[in-house]
């Protein structure tokens, strides 16, 4: 059963790679119409080469106050910086990876949210992560920033209870993308198509609250 008009109009964060790559190609090749958003423009543009008509591009700095127009039916909040770092470590990688995984996202639901709220209608869907219910020592910095965000969307999820605005909280466990190169990889890993296929069904069958997705699931 198809919960949203069609066509979509779906904004995706961080669409130059990963996840929001598949994303973006999910929606896109399905016939919806994607704003893939991103600060590389050289890879948003392999990938409006590779979706054509249906995507458009905008090249932006997230950590910046960006101030968006139009109006979204989806919107998937993935841009994140990952690193491997202890909170007392030498390397301050929460406070580097705050401002993006944080704070963007709390200026773009400000931003993005009201219009929704508005209509009665609409969709957000937040890519957090199952290292905020099984932070590794080495990771302890990144899963304190998806801490705060899971804390931001269950403050939405909350506010928006009955105004028809729908909530999902992706939380996919380890993830091949580029952010792991040159790392050594966990036994098994998540495609970031089988996070983007959850995201497409969240939309396409209303699916709300809190979705986690690991790479042993049955």
């Amino acid at each position: 059963m198809e919960y949203m008009p069609q066509p979509l109009r779906v904004l995706v964060t961080g669409a130059s790679r990963g996840i929001g790559r598949a994303c973006a190609e999910a929606f896109a090749q399905a016939g919806h119409t994607v704003t893939a958003v991103a600060r590389t423009g050289d890879q948003l543009a392999s990938l409006k080469a590779a979706c054509g008509e249906h995507v458009e591009v905008l090249v932006a700095d997230l950590t910046e106050d960006l101030q968006l127009t139009g109006t979204y039916d989806v919107v998937v909040l993935n841009a994140a910086y990952f690193a491997p770092g202890g909170l007392l470590d030498t390397r301050d990688v929460f406070g580097e990876s705050f401002t993006l995984n944080v704070l963007a996202n709390h200026r773009l639901a400000r931003q993005l949210l009201p219009a929704m709220r508005d209509r009665k209608s609409g969709h957000l869907l937040v890519i957090g992560s199952t290292s905020t219910d099984d932070t590794s020592p080495h990771m302890t910095a990144y899963a304190a920033t998806k801490k705060a965000l899971r804390a931001l969307y269950e403050g939405w999820e909350q506010e928006l209870i009955g105004s028809g605005v729908r909530t999902t909280l992706i939380a996919p466990g380890a993830t091949l993308t580029s952010s792991w190169d040159g790392q050594e990889l966990p036994p098994r890993m998540l495609a970031a198509a089988e996070v983007a296929a959850l995201v497409y069904r969240a939309v396409t069958q209303g699916l709300t609250g809190r979705i986690v997705l690991r790479a042993d699931q049955p």
